[in-house]
C-alpha cells in the first residue's frame, strides 16, 4: 500500500517515462527490418526484460494458412493477453506474408505503446482501397549468393604451413521451398626441414559440391533430396558421388522452431566411390547403398537453450559397416548478456572402408597425411560468451537444418 498522501501509481503513470520493451518471435519475419517497422517500441533479443512478448504460429486450414499473432503482457501488462488470427492464402508470396504479419504486430502493440512515453507520437492513418496492390518486385527472386576466400600461412627458418580455401553458395528460401547449392576447394601445403640434406614436403587437398532441395509438406512434415560430389587426399577419395532422398517429421509445428523442435529424419541413398589408392578391401572403386536415421532436439527457454542430436548410418550391402554419433550442447544465461556454453560429441566408427591398403609411414602418421584406423572419435568444449549490440535472430524456414 502507498504511504498516506502519496498518489497510487497506475500502469499508465508508471510507464509514462519510458518506452515499451518488446520481444518478438516471428519465424517468417525479416528480423533486420523489424526495428524500422516498429519504431515506437524497444525491441529486445530475449524475453527476460520484455514488457510484451509477441509469438507467431500457424496451421493449415484447407487451402489457407491461419497465422496466430499472440501478445503476452508481462510485469505492468500482466493482465493484457491478446491473440489476432490472420488467414492468408497458401500461394501468397513470402514478402506479402511478412508484410501482413508485421502490420498485425504493429496494430497489436499500439494498445501497449499508448501507455508509454511514445503515446504523443502515435497517430492513426487509414488508406482507402485503391484496387489490387502490386507486390514489391524482387529482382533476385529470393536468391542469396555468397562468395568467399581465405588464406593462411606461417613459418620459421625450418618449417612452413600454408592453406587456402575458396567457396561459393546460392540459397533460395521461401515458406514452401528451400534450395541450397554450395562448392568448396581447399589446399594445404607444409614443409619441414629435418637437416641440411632432408626436407619433408606435404600437400593435402579437398573439394566438394553440394545440393539440397526441400519441399514443405505441412506444418510438421517435409521431404528433401540431397546430392553431393567431393574428394579428399586425406580420406583416399578421388571422387565420391552421392544421391540421398530423405523425409523429416517435426513433433512440434515448424512455426515454433525458435522455441522448441524435435525432429526425426530418415534417408536412403546410393554413393559411388573412386579411390586414389587401393583400399584395405582391394578396391579402386565401388558403389554402396546406405540408409540413416537421425533425431534432433532443440529447446530455447528464458534461462538459455539446450540441444542434442543422434545419428545412425548403415550400409545396406554390408550391415556391419555402421557409424553412430551423439552430440549435445547447452547455453545457460548467467546474466542478461553473459552465457555459459558447452558442447560434446562422440562417434562410434565401424565403416572405414576407404582406408589405404598397407601400413602408414612414420611421416604420414606424425604429419597426419592420411586417415588412420580408429574405432571412435570424441570432442568437447566449454566457454563463456558476452553478447551486445543489435541482437536479433529470425529463421525463415527451419526444415532440414541438421
Amino acid at each position: 500500500m502507498p504511504a498516506r498522501g502519496q498518489p497510487v501509481q497506475t500502469p499508465a503513470a508508471q510507464s509514462a517515462a519510458g518506452r515499451v520493451a518488446v520481444h518478438v518471435t516471428c519465424p517468417p519475419c525479416d528480423a533486420t527490418a523489424l526495428p524500422s517497422a516498429l519504431p515506437f517500441v524497444d525491441l529486445l533479443a530475449t524475453a527476460e526484460a520484455a514488457d510484451v512478448v509477441v509469438t507467431i504460429g500457424s496451421r493449415d486450414v484447407g487451402a489457407t494458412r491461419e497465422w496466430r499473432v499472440a501478445f503476452t503482457g508481462r510485469g505492468r501488462f500482466a493482465d493484457r493477453q491478446r491473440a489476432i488470427l490472420v488467414p492468408i492464402a497458401a500461394e501468397v508470396p513470402l514478402a506479402d506474408v511478412r508484410a501482413q504479419l508485421v502490420r498485425t504486430i504493429k496494430l497489436g502493440l499500439v494498445e501497449y505503446a499508448t501507455e508509454g512515453s511514445e503515446r504523443s507520437r502515435i497517430d492513426v492513418t487509414y488508406a482507402k482501397p485503391a484496387g489490387t496492390a502490386v507486390p514489391a518486385h524482387d529482382p533476385w527472386n529470393f536468391w542469396v549468393f555468397r562468395l568467399g576466400a581465405y588464406t593462411y600461412g606461417n613459418g620459421q627458418e625450418s618449417t612452413f604451413d600454408g592453406y587456402y580455401d575458396v567457396s561459393a553458395s546460392a540459397n533460395r528460401t521461401t515458406d514452401m521451398w528451400k534450395v541450397r547449392v554450395s562448392a568448396n576447394r581447399g589446399l594445404s601445403r607444409s614443409s619441414f626441414k629435418i637437416d641440411e640434406t632432408e626436407t619433408i614436403k606435404t600437400r593435402l587437398g579437398d573439394w566438394s559440391t553440394d545440393l539440397l532441395l526441400v519441399r514443405s509438406l505441412g506444418a510438421r512434415l517435409s521431404a528433401g533430396l540431397g546430392g553431393s560430389m567431393n574428394g579428399s587426399t586425406f580420406s583416399n577419395t578421388r571422387r565420391v558421388a552421392r544421391v540421398t532422398p530423405a523425409i523429416e517429421f517435426d513433433f512440434f509445428p515448424y512455426s515454433e522452431s525458435s522455441k522448441r523442435s524435435l525432429t526425426l529424419q530418415y534417408d536412403v541413398g546410393v554413393a559411388h566411390y573412386d579411390y586414389a589408392e587401393l583400399t584395405i578391401f582391394e578396391r579402386l572403386e565401388e558403389t554402396v547403398a546406405q540408409h540413416g536415421v537421425g533425431a534432433s532436439l532443440g529447446l530455447d527457454q528464458p534461462w538459455g537453450s539446450v540441444g542434442g542430436e543422434f545419428q545412425f548410418i548403415q550400409q545396406l550391402s554390408s550391415l556391419d559397416r555402421t557409424r553412430a554419433s551423439v552430440s549435445g550442447n547447452f547455453s545457460v544465461r548467467l546474466l542478461k548478456s553473459l552465457s555459459l556454453n558447452g558442447s560434446a560429441s562422440y562417434n562410434r566408427i565401424r565403416d572405414q572402408f576407404t582406408l589405404v591398403k598397407g601400413d602408414a609411414s612414420d611421416d604420414e602418421v606424425l604429419l597426419r597425411q592420411r586417415q588412420l584406423e580408429t574405432g571412435y572419435r570424441y570432442s568437447m568444449s566449454f566457454g563463456i560468451s558476452y553478447s551486445f549490440g543489435a541482437l536479433s535472430n529470425a529463421t525463415v524456414n527451419p526444415r532440414f537444418n541438421n
